[in-house]
């Protein structure tokens, strides 16, 4: 492990030096973009992670049963599925959320493989990207990857342990 860590930092070291040295054409020098602020897990963003996972939980078992071509929605619309490729047109979970998109799941990997982009309008307004792998296990499906809202990026590990952790106290509380 070590060797491999000290390679890549050569070659990275490296790589820097070249892009440094060649520069531009002109002698102004580039702009530095400032490093994007981390993600804070607000509570918008837990609310609309839940609302998603019951959404797409529902979905997704569903599409467990064999042969399995189109599942409606609570209130309207549908997610059609043709192989991986699922297809959500006005799917609705409740009437008041409305997710538009495509979405690419693995059902015969293990674990499954989730990418896509998503809109969610209606109750909730958003554009997400999904990049996540699936386990199902004895509690039910857990995630880990990345979720972007709205151009920020999310660990789903994280925001699904904010998500436990505010449903704990809404219970207690």
């Amino acid at each position: 492990m070590r060797k491999w860590l000290d390679k890549t930092t050569a070659l990275v070291l490296c790589g820097t030096l070249v892009l440094a040295a060649c520069g531009g054409d002109d002698d102004e020098a580039a702009p530095v973009e400032p490093e994007p602020a981390a993600a804070e897990i607000t509570p918008e963003i837990v609310g609309l992670y839940g609302t998603v996972v019951t959404a797409f939980t529902n979905i997704f078992f569903a599409a467990l049963v064999p042969g399995t071509t189109s599942v409606p929605g609570e209130g309207g619309g549908s997610v059609e599925i043709s192989g991986s490729d699922w297809t959500l047109n006005e799917y609705s979970p409740d009437g008041e959320l409305i997710a538009n998109g495509a979405l690419s799941v693995g059902l015969d990997q293990t674990p499954i493989p989730l990418s896509g982009e998503v809109t969610l309008s209606g109750s909730h307004e958003a554009e997400l990207i999904l990049d996540m792998q699936l386990s199902v296990g004895a509690d039910g499906l857990s995630a880990t990857g990345t979720i972007t809202i709205n151009g920020a990026e999310f660990d789903v590990a994280e925001v699904s342990a904010a998500a436990a952790a505010a449903a704990e106290a809404a219970a207690a509380g």
